[in-house]
């Protein structure tokens, strides 16, 4: 874990050395529900730089050279953005008041993680490159903030966070392209539509995601307005805000529908002894409210989907998100 905490420091301090052009803080959490179970709580923290990073020769940097040199298929992207994000997630079992291990649910676990985002994009469509590395288990005091949050709240405090998941370094690569395949201007508002798909590899999630997101709205900027991932931010809305260039309000109104299959999840399928069925085939759908105003974005989500466990625990999981971001 130390080497982890270096690494970390590292390559933030490399990142965060650039101009950021957007900051963000993204919180998702399922208590729409009533209660807690499965993946109940996210927090995100992420920064985006300015596009024109992909001008090498404006920065006279090794590490961009590198990073220019990155292929895609089409050859041809005029705008290149670096991010990072820090996402901390929490995991639950449907029942906390029982502080005995729980065989067929969700183990109790905390994940903490750094996402490295490599974007290589035009104004209609990006490639994303990300490299993940974090930890899961007792050492991200997930146990802690849950207890302090729930007490702060009044609510139930969860009893079975000795049974968490063992620490454990956790590691991916994720590469996602989306385009917009639709755009349509009315006598007043617009609408466009953004399909996306997406790959992960490692040993914290290995899967396979593809997703279409309709918007209609007004006074948006042209930024890239996806299903994003199953759980989590999705940084890929964070991208090109700064094309809506006036002041004034805009907002916009989205639905999106994702399909997902799950080879492997760290937090499902490690620990064998919970008699979790394998997660396969899942479905996702997004509602969407985003308002922009100025240099401030706010937007608030709703999720929904469906996730088979086990025979026992096979129904509806839902979330709420809000996010606040700020262009610098």
């Amino acid at each position: 874990m130390k080497l982890f905490s270096k690494i970390i420091f590292t390559s933030s301090f490399l990142v965060l050395n650039l101009n950021a052009q957007v900051f963000s803080v993204f919180l998702e959490n399922d208590v729409i529900n009533g209660d807690d179970k499965h993946y109940t709580n996210g927090t995100y923290l992420s920064y985006l730089t300015n596009k024109d990073t992909n001008n090498s020769s404006k920065y006279n940097n090794s590490f961009f050279d590198l990073i220019s040199k990155i292929p895609t298929f089409n050859n041809d992207t005029k705008y290149q953005t670096l991010g990072l994000t820090y996402s901390h997630y929490a995991f639950t079992p449907s029942d906390i008041d029982k502080k005995e291990k729980i065989i067929g649910d969700l183990p109790y676990a905390g994940v903490a993680t750094l996402d490295f985002i490599l974007f290589k994009w035009e104004e209609d469509f990006f490639h994303e490159y990300t490299i993940t590395l974090g930890a899961v288990g007792p050492s991200t005091k997930t146990d802690s903030f849950q207890k302090s949050f729930h007490n702060t709240i009044g609510s139930t405090e969860p009893q079975g966070w000795d049974n968490q998941l063992k620490d454990d370094f956790l590691y991916n690569f994720s590469y996602s392209y989306g385009y917009r395949a639709l755009k349509h201007e009315f006598s007043y508002g617009k609408m466009d539509l953004v399909n996306t798909i997406r790959a992960n590899v490692g040993n914290y999630n290995r899967s396979l995601m593809a997703g279409t997101m309709i918007r209609y709205g007004n006074n948006f900027p042209n930024n890239f307005n996806s299903v994003g991932k199953f759980i989590g931010v999705n940084e890929n809305k964070l991208l090109n805000l700064d094309s809506k260039t006036n002041k004034n309000l805009g907002w916009s109104l989205s639905y999106g529908l994702g399909y997902s299959y799950t080879d492997y999840f760290y937090v499902n399928n490690h620990d064998k002894s919970y008699e979790l069925d394998e997660l396969k085939d899942s479905l996702v759908q997004v509602i969407s409210l985003d308002t922009y105003l100025d240099k401030f974005v706010l937007s608030f989500s709703f999720k929904t989907s469906k996730i088979n466990l086990s025979k026992e625990y096979n129904q509806n999981e839902n979330w709420g998100g809000i996010n606040i971001a700020y262009l610098f």
